[in-house]
């Protein structure tokens, strides 16, 4: 026999990540190399569920980003404070030291709320 085995462990919907700073239920999270949004409200020290699947979800983008229907949105991770990305990550061209986040299902609506799939899971590449 040759090869290494592997076996089921879990679904891959979420990842747990222990926090270096604090993060509110539903809030998008950069820790420990994912990106996802957070199950669960968490302090310094704690460790939380991060999903990191990739169904639809709203997410509120800067003002100043207009999207429309089927672009993809990038997170610039150099522009994350703490495990939260600040407006400036937000953008439409992708570069190094960015990462897909998600791809739009609807345009942006008028309270900056976009419906889009999440990429992130699938898209990151960078040492945390």
């Amino acid at each position: 026999m040759s090869g290494l085995l592997s076996y089921f462990d879990n679904d891959g919907k979420a990842v747990n990540v222990t926090l270096t700073a604090a993060v509110a239920k539903g809030q998008v999270v950069v820790a420990q190399g994912w990106v996802g949004i957070a199950e669960s409200n968490g302090v310094i020290g704690e460790t939380i569920a991060l999903a990191i699947d990739d169904r639809a979800y709203q997410f509120t983008v800067p003002a100043a980003l207009a999207v429309a229907k089927g672009e993809i949105i990038y997170l610039v991770l150099a522009s994350v404070t703490g495990h939260t990305p600040q407006d400036a990550a937000y953008t439409k061209v992708p570069a190094a030291g960015s990462v897909a986040f998600f791809k739009a299902m609807e345009a942006k609506d008028a309270n900056n709320v976009v419906i889009g799939r999440m990429l992130a899971a699938n898209s990151m590449a960078y040492a945390s």
